[in-house]
């Protein structure tokens, strides 16, 4: 190569430089005017190369936040729940409810302390034992065990000297179990109502009646194992009423010889009934035919008996010697009896 062609090759590499530093000088001038112009928000000087980039710069931030990848970093607090409710409008207090105020008992008067009040049954109402059975020998008692299902037995009734007898009945089941009165003759066949019912909520129960001439049989109707008996007594051997008594449940009370008397009955029970028998066993509604003499002192049209549900008081003539049968519709329910004498009315013989 000739130094000519060396001096105008070195000459030509010396202006590229030169044009190369005089573009990069420019580029640095427009860098540093943008940022100027950004620093004091006048875009409006800045070149028109960049004019673009800044507008859709401005139009990205003012548009909606689209959804993208989650950013990592530190996770804010959790906005505690005063922070919650700074702007919410608290809720009224539920007003303070009044405390009750124990209540005592009125203490009663003594015009109230007097009023007649029974006394309600205490302790085990279904306390009865077993039930007993009847021993080789014994009269007037009649006993069995039932163990089949819907089974019947019937028997002749063995009467005491009497004209009516009492009869204590114990029974005991774990079905069902029922003793009823029957009239048997040639001329007549009638099943009369049932003297004890016993189902297998009860178990066991007990109850005294009262058997007339006119009942001839028993039937015992069951289903399910069980027992029961039935123990017949004279008037003689059951308590008499005298004066004032109190108990619980159906009974028979004898009525002695100083008649008539009258008897106040104070009974509590769903339903309830106290009738005067004759000694001779016929029933109330046949006192004037009976042929037993009446004596003096006794009405014209005497109470013989007394009907009520709930508690009642009631008054009725005893006339003559007899029993008095007392029915309630629980073991429990209370009654409480009074005999007075009476004085003769204008009705009175």
């Amino acid at each position: 190569m000739t130094s000519a062609s060396l001096w105008r090759s070195t000459l030509l590499a010396a202006r590229q430089a030169a044009r190369s530093a005089a573009r990069a000088e420019a580029a640095a001038r427009s860098v540093t005017a943008l940022m100027a112009a950004a620093g004091t928000g006048d875009h409006a000087d800045a070149p028109a190369s960049v004019a673009p980039s800044v507008a859709k710069t401005a139009s990205t931030e003012a548009a909606p936040t689209k959804t993208g990848p989650v950013k990592t970093g530190p996770a804010r607090p959790a906005p505690t729940k005063a922070a919650a409710t700074a702007g919410a409008t608290p809720k009224p207090k539920p007003k303070p409810k009044p405390k009750s105020k124990p209540v005592h008992p009125r203490t009663p008067t003594t015009a109230e302390a007097d009023l007649p009040r029974l006394r309600p049954a205490t302790g085990p109402s279904d306390d009865r034992g077993p039930v007993p059975q009847r021993q080789e020998g014994e009269r007037f008692h009649f006993s069995g065990r039932c163990e089949g299902e819907d089974s019947e037995y019937e028997f002749p009734i063995e009467w005491p000297e009497d004209a009516a007898a009492v009869a204590q009945i114990e029974v005991a089941t774990a079905g069902y179990l029922s003793i009823k009165p029957v009239t048997r003759t040639r001329d007549r066949i009638e099943t009369h109502s049932s003297l004890v019912f016993l189902s297998s909520s009860d178990k066991r129960t007990g109850v005294r009646t009262l058997l007339t001439r006119d009942f001839t049989h028993l039937l015992v109707d069951s289903n399910g194992p069980g027992e029961w008996s039935v123990r017949l007594y004279s008037p003689d051997e059951i308590d008499e009423l005298a004066g004032v008594m109190e108990g619980y449940g159906s009974t028979v009370l004898a009525v002695g010889p100083d008649t008539p008397v009258d008897c106040v009955a104070h009974v509590k029970s769903s339903s309830w009934s106290a009738v005067f028998l004759c000694a001779c066993g016929r029933t109330s509604d046949a006192f004037k035919k009976c042929g037993c003499p009446v004596p003096p002192g006794v009405p014209r049209n005497p109470t013989l008996g007394a009907f009520s549900n709930g508690e009642a008081l009631r008054t009725l003539q005893l006339p003559r010697p007899g029993v008095l049968q007392l029915q309630t519709s629980k073991p429990s329910d209370p009654w409480r009896l009074e005999i007075r004498r009476r004085t003769s009315g204008p009705q009175d013989r």
